[in-house]
């Protein structure tokens, strides 16, 4: 009896394996087309599954020369995923007590001390602020307080809007405030509070000095995009744009926050960021804090994109069973919807979701 059960397992042990195996080769296969398809040139792919990395690769070159194949940690600009790091440390300053989702901006920001706008209404892009003013390259010498300021001279002083409007400036303001509560730089709050306990390997902002560039080109069309016509690196824009990551990275940061993992947030505070708060345009999205989210036929989900000139890139996740997926290009063609979508059927047709 003893025998049949260790050969009827080892036999069930085997049929997982092969199933895993040709479900992760359709993934490479269909990626690879994808890519190929799309004049994509790198292109790097996590998913989390029941809360673990169970596939994680890099497509393409990362050069033009294609000498240097795309890696798990090979570096894109993720653009507004970033946007979920600030939305973190916000509410890790709630927990600490040091802010209220409530309090106005300028309890801590002097720029906008006229204007009754909420931490709140930044986090969920219901504070009626547009993208009026645009990123500069850091050569220019633009401080994030000359950001600041100017974002405060195109506000109305009767602005009282709570309609939503997704706009970096939300992010940028808050990454402002996180400086001005803490003492620290942004930077320097994001790293020590929610990349180092995710024990990231490569992951930074870049500040000017530091070497935390992107190491893939942004492209359009499978062409390299000239360099006056690149989105600038903004110290300003870096809560809201400016973290360069990968897929490991990523991943690892994410298998935490799926896991409430209390090294980053208390659990009941990775479940009120999940919250639905304000309708977006988007159809049945809603904006949770930090976090889009809406419901599919796969349970609750939570999601969010990343776009600027030259880069695509997706955090989708589906935060009741643990399953994720990442998605980083640096191509501005990317269909990452259509690509999300394929690879949660091919997994879904091999029973891993």
């Amino acid at each position: 009896m003893y025998k049949l059960i260790t050969a009827v397992l080892f036999f069930f042990s085997l049929n997982v394996f092969a199933n895993e195996v040709n479900s992760h080769s359709n993934l490479t296969n269909y990626l690879e087309k994808i890519r190929t398809q799309n004049d994509i040139p790198a292109m790097a792919v996590a998913v989390i599954t029941s809360g673990e990395v169970g596939y994680i690769k890099g497509f393409g070159y990362v050069d033009e020369q294609l000498t240097e194949p795309t890696t798990d940690e090979s570096l894109f600009r993720i653009a507004s995923i970033s946007k979920l790091f600030t939305a973190q440390a916000i509410m890790k300053l709630v927990e600490q007590e040091k802010l209220s989702l409530n309090d106005e901006v300028g309890q801590y920001l002097q720029a906008f001390k006229r204007f009754h706008i909420t931490i709140k209404q930044l986090l969920t892009h219901s504070s009626g602020l547009s993208d009026m003013i645009k990123p500069v390259s850091f050569d220019e010498g633009r401080s994030v307080k000359s950001y600041l300021d100017l974002v405060s001279e195109t506000i109305p002083r009767e602005n009282e809007s709570n309609s939503f409007e997704y706009s970096d400036t939300n992010f940028n303001i808050l990454g402002a405030v996180i400086s001005s509560v803490t003492g620290k730089s942004y930077e320097e709050f994001i790293y020590g509070n929610i990349l180092k306990p995710a024990k990231v390997r490569k992951s930074n902002f870049y500040d000017g000095k530091n070497a935390y560039l992107s190491e893939t080109n942004p492209t359009y069309k499978g062409k390299l995009i000239d360099q006056i016509d690149q989105r600038p690196y903004d110290l300003a824009f870096n809560p809201s744009e400016g973290l360069v990551s990968n897929v490991y990275d990523l991943s690892q940061w994410l298998k935490l926050t799926l896991g409430n993992d209390p090294s980053i947030l208390k659990k009941q505070t990775y479940e009120a960021m999940l919250d639905p708060q304000v309708k977006t345009t988007w159809g049945e999205v809603y904006m949770a804090l930090g976090w889009q989210v809406y419901r599919n036929e796969d349970g609750n989900v939570a999601r969010h994109p990343g776009s600027i000139r030259g880069y695509k890139s997706l955090v989708l996740a589906y935060p009741e069973n643990k399953n994720a997926i990442i998605l980083l290009t640096n191509s501005s063609d990317t269909p990452r919807w259509e690509i999300a979508e394929s690879i949660t059927e091919i997994l879904k047709q091999n029973s891993e979701w």
